[in-house]
């Protein structure tokens, strides 16, 4: 039972982590120190332990497991219900993170996203060190795979976020007061919200690109982008009502109706989950990012909201989505055992360098442009803000190194059993 509880605890933190773009499951896996008993025990799901589930004897086999895993061994049945209980485990954790996280993380992240980075900032590169001191010899061809990964990551977590199927459309903003001096409006520090009503979740809107208020200005006319991909977008006009950014706006005034969101299929949606969820499990590369690379994030959040209010359009999305992390999880994570039995050392390299180069997609102060380009600026020296992601930073490494000890004290703590039980 005690194992079972650190265990879900770890998916707990797993699932939290696979909400957030740019942070991945795999990494915190890695931090918490299950991440290749994870990966075996995945890899070893077949047709034989499916089969082996429905004998009393191996339900016992588990029964006991579950009170003392020391009494399953290591080899055989004992080992395949090892793989079983710890899978089990992780995902009474996960599922649960990730219901709650995608309703608490996002709207954290729209309010306070340089904060946010900084700390995960802080706890990618922490993590780093964890693989890299696992990789063994450090030869030539390793560095260079760790390089190759590195670049590959980096570039692919600068490319920008389509908005071919997001509705948009033109909104004019009163300001409180007439400005004092220019105001910069980007597609980051602005959010505008059509309220929830009819049973709808609220839908949230950005800039398509960014504006300068001029000092003096009453009012601006601005374009603006639903965040969720889809037809949820496509709202009647005087729709959005709320905004919230660096200046105080006392109205928001939508003369036309926004257009232009389309639902993505649901063969695009299986492909993209397949994608996301075999992404998810590589530490560095967030299935999250993924999904928003593809337009799907916000569209599958979106989708969970409306699942939970019986939406049954809704629904049929999410269990698309299901249906392809099981296909993507299950067929992946036996090429990643394969790699793992015959070339551990290489792997461990590429999956540093894969770390190495998600550390773009984090980095705190970027500059939004059209089209969802963005560009990684310094921070200022002496703005609070720079302090309180320099905090947040230190809290993520502080998080990673205790967790880390924590994770090898528990290792040296089961070393007596066997690492598929623990």
């Amino acid at each position: 039972m005690r194992h079972w509880l650190a265990n879900s605890l770890r998916g707990v933190c797993m699932g939290i982590a696979d909400v957030i773009p740019g942070v991945s499951g795999g990494t915190v896996a890695l931090i918490l120190g299950i991440y290749p008993r994870l990966i075996n025990a995945v890899g070893s799901v077949g047709g034989g332990m499916l089969r082996r589930l429905r004998l009393r004897s191996f339900r016992v086999l588990l029964r006991e497991g579950f009170r003392d895993p020391r009494r399953l061994g290591d080899s055989g049945e004992g080992a395949e219900a090892g793989h079983i209980l710890l899978m089990g485990s992780v995902v009474a954790g996960i599922a649960p993170a990730i219901l709650a996280g995608s309703q608490i993380l996002p709207p954290l992240l729209s309010s306070h996203p340089e904060q946010m980075r900084g700390l995960f900032l802080g706890l990618v590169l922490a993590s780093v060190a964890i693989p890299a001191r696992e990789i063994g010899r450090r030869s030539a061809l390793r560095w260079i795979l760790a390089c190759a990964a590195a670049l590959l990551t980096a570039w692919f977590a600068g490319l920008p976020e389509p908005s071919t199927r997001h509705a948009r459309g033109h909104v004019t903003l009163e300001f409180a007061a007439p400005l004092a001096g220019e105001v910069r409006l980007t597609p980051g520090n602005l959010t505008l919200e059509a309220p929830a009503r009819d049973g709808r979740p609220a839908v949230e809107f950005g800039l398509l690109r960014s504006r300068v208020a001029p000092a003096g200005a009453t009012s601006l006319q601005v374009e603006v982008i639903a965040r969720t991909a889809g037809a949820a977008g496509n709202l009647a006009a005087a729709s959005i009502r709320g905004a919230d950014g660096p200046v105080e706006i006392a109205a928001v005034r939508q003369p036309e109706a926004l257009a232009g969101g389309r639902d993505p299929s649901l063969v695009y949606v299986f492909v993209g989950g397949a994608l996301a969820i075999s992404a998810m499990v590589l530490p560095g590369i967030s299935g999250s990012f993924v999904l928003l690379l593809l337009g799907l994030y916000h569209f599958v959040l979106h989708s969970l909201a409306l699942t939970l209010q019986g939406d049954l359009r809704a629904a049929a999305v999410v269990a698309t989505m299901l249906a392809a992390m099981t296909f993507g999880l299950l067929t992946f994570t036996r090429i990643l055992k394969a790699l793992f039995a015959r070339w551990r050392g290489a792997t461990l390299a590429v999956l540093v360098g894969l770390m190495v180069g998600s550390l773009r997609k984090l980095w705190p102060f970027v500059e939004q442009g059209a089209e969802g380009r963005v560009s990684m600026t310094m921070p200022s020296a002496g703005d609070p803000e720079t302090v309180t992601v320099a905090v947040m930073f230190l809290v993520g490494v502080g998080a990673v190194v205790v967790l880390d000890r924590v994770g090898r004290r528990v290792g040296e703590g089961a070393a007596g059993s066997s690492p598929s039980q623990s």
